[in-house]
């Protein structure tokens, strides 16, 4: 009876590892090696009905009943790009290769998001026993302040025009993400300190 319990107990585990993560069709996760192209924006306009792009950002978490005994839950939150629900309209924009990179900055503000949802629910992880109800006040939280942050970033760049200020806030988002490095998707490593 013990071996059925623990073989159901195994298999519940390793589907939830193997599917809690896994990416759909137009959906690719950060990475600091694979930047945003024109082919990951599946939709494509032509109208004036709409801005010239739009990238649409998800970030997700897989977090089940026994995450709260680990010491780095990194892989459980993913920061995703949704390519199905994002366009871009190359009529409209003269500087694809500008707009793009404007593209990727958004794409690594969400980073920075990612990496303090996954930092908060770390230091808050014994909460986690009690109910999700905290992991899902952390990503509320989260998002909101990555809609607040993304339209400062569109209002202070002029939407990606104002070279100066752009810049500015891809020097502010490199040092973001460099200090919140522990806490990227790809480290698996046991992390001690949660300040």
């Amino acid at each position: 009876m013990n071996r059925i319990i623990l073989g159901i107990l195994v298999s519940a585990i390793c589907l939830n590892f193997t599917f809690g993560q896994e990416l759909q069709d137009g959906q690719k996760r950060w990475s600091s090696d694979t930047k945003l192209t024109i082919d990951d924006f599946k939709i494509k306009i032509s109208d004036n009905s709409n801005d010239a792009v739009f990238s649409q950002f998800m970030i997700s978490h897989a977090i089940g009943g026994f995450d709260f005994m680990k010491r780095n839950l990194n892989q459980k939150i993913g920061n995703i790009f949704l390519g199905n629900a994002s366009w871009i309209d190359t009529t409209k924009i003269s500087g694809i290769d500008k707009q793009m990179d404007f593209q990727q900055l958004q794409f690594d503000l969400a980073e920075i998001q990612a990496r303090k949802f996954r930092k908060r629910v770390l230091k808050d992880k014994r909460l986690i026993s009690k109910g999700f109800d905290i992991v899902n006040q952390i990503n509320n939280d989260i998002m909101e302040e990555f809609s607040e942050m993304r339209l400062d970033l569109m209002r202070e760049t002029e939407s990606g025009r104002n070279d100066q200020k752009v810049e500015e806030w891809r020097q502010k988002i490199a040092t973001d993400l460099k200090e919140l490095d522990e806490f990227r998707f790809d480290n698996k490593n046991k992390i001690n300190s949660t300040d």
